[in-house]
């Protein structure tokens, strides 16, 4: 599991850098989008967090307590905040069928929207993460922007994750979802792939990470990297979004 400090007590920087990224891109697009879509939302509390319009409805889907928790969150903020965003529980599981409750909790097909599935990914099987994308995919009718995370397959051989390993391995149970083809896993979901971003790079820096070229191809070990995917669905010609719109997410200040 990834937290904010290694176990030495040095702080990790990774966590909040996947953050800022996610806020910046989510306030970047929420101009022309009026839906986001939180996937396996935990105590995600961005619609009170983030200078979002009120116009906007975010949906969170994960399950029944975790909602339960974040929903006294919500409500405590809203109260001081004033105007904000809805936030709407969706309790569902996401290895199972979500797509209904979604639905039915207001969700509209045919609206520009945002998904976001920040630290997700890890947490499934491939099987699980290409039905999830997929069905993502076939809900985006027109106008819509994916970003999520994913870990290269190198991490599996990282002593830190032996055990886990090891243990899904020996009680027949499959491995932790990881990638070295981000651009491909999206084509295949159904999504044109606008750009993937590593951590340490200059759109996913922020002074907190080593500095990582921008043609970085992992070095001496190339599967060993971390992805922040963006993928489109009927963006050109529709959505009245550049492409070039879509690749660098603007600052929403210091983090």
């Amino acid at each position: 599991m990834l937290t904010a400090r290694e176990p030495d007590g040095v702080a990790n920087p990774y966590l909040p850098v996947r953050t800022r990224f996610f806020d910046d891109l989510i306030v970047s697009h929420s101009s022309w989008a009026t839906q986001l879509v939180l996937l396996g939302a935990g105590h995600d509390t961005r619609a009170m967090r983030l200078p979002l319009p009120a116009a906007l409805t975010v949906f969170a889907l994960d399950q029944t307590d975790v909602l339960h928790r974040t929903e006294q969150v919500i409500a405590g903020a809203r109260s001081a905040r004033g105007p904000a965003p809805a936030w709407v529980p969706v309790a569902v599981d996401l290895g199972d069928a979500w797509e209904e409750p979604l639905l039915t909790a207001g969700f509209d097909r045919t609206a520009p929207t945002i998904w976001v599935a920040e630290g997700l990914l890890f947490h499934l099987a491939e099987a699980q993460v290409h039905a999830l994308l997929k069905r993502v995919a076939e809900l985006a009718l027109d106008r819509s922007l994916l970003v999520a995370d994913a870990f290269g397959s190198g991490l599996l051989d990282l002593p830190t994750t032996r055990g886990l390993v090891a243990h899904r391995t020996s009680t027949g149970r499959p491995l932790p979802f990881c990638t070295d083809a981000p651009e491909a896993l999206l084509r295949a979901s159904g999504w044109t792939p606008e750009r993937v971003v590593e951590p340490g790079q200059a759109a996913a820096n922020y002074g907190r990470m080593h500095q990582l070229p921008d043609d970085w191809d992992g070095g001496s070990a190339p599967t060993l990297r971390t992805y922040f995917m963006i993928g489109s669905r009927g963006m050109p010609g529709t959505a009245g979004v550049a492409r070039t719109d879509l690749s660098t997410p603007e600052p929403i200040g210091v983090l």
